[in-house]
C-alpha cells in the first residue's frame, strides 16, 4: 500500500479533496509536521475494519486467558434496545 503524504499546511488547504480521495480509493493519506507523520487519514470503511479487528483481538485475548468473553442475552438486549428490552 502506497501512502500519500501531505504537510499540515497543504492538508489544511486541501482537506476536502484529500478526504474525498481517501474515501474513494481507500488509500490512506499521512499528515506530516516537519517531515514526521503525525496523523493518518483513512476511509470510513477502513476505520470500521480497524475497530472490528481491535474488538476481535480483545475478544480472543480474553478467551485465551479463560475469561468469560460473552455477554448474557438479557444484557445484550438491554444494550441494544435500552431499558428492560423490547
Amino acid at each position: 500500500m502506497t501512502e500519500t503524504a501531505y504537510s499540515i499546511v497543504e492538508a489544511r488547504a486541501r482537506l476536502g479533496a484529500i478526504a474525498r480521495e481517501v474515501s474513494a480509493t481507500r488509500e490512506p493519506a499521512a499528515i506530516t509536521d516537519h517531515g514526521q507523520t503525525v496523523a493518518v487519514l483513512v476511509s470510513p470503511a477502513d476505520a470500521l475494519e480497524l475497530q472490528e479487528l481491535r474488538a476481535l483481538t480483545a475478544y480472543r485475548a480474553r478467551q485465551a486467558r479463560g475469561e468469560d468473553a460473552g455477554v448474557p442475552h438479557e444484557e445484550a438486549r438491554r444494550r441494544v434496545f435500552g431499558g428492560a428490552g423490547a
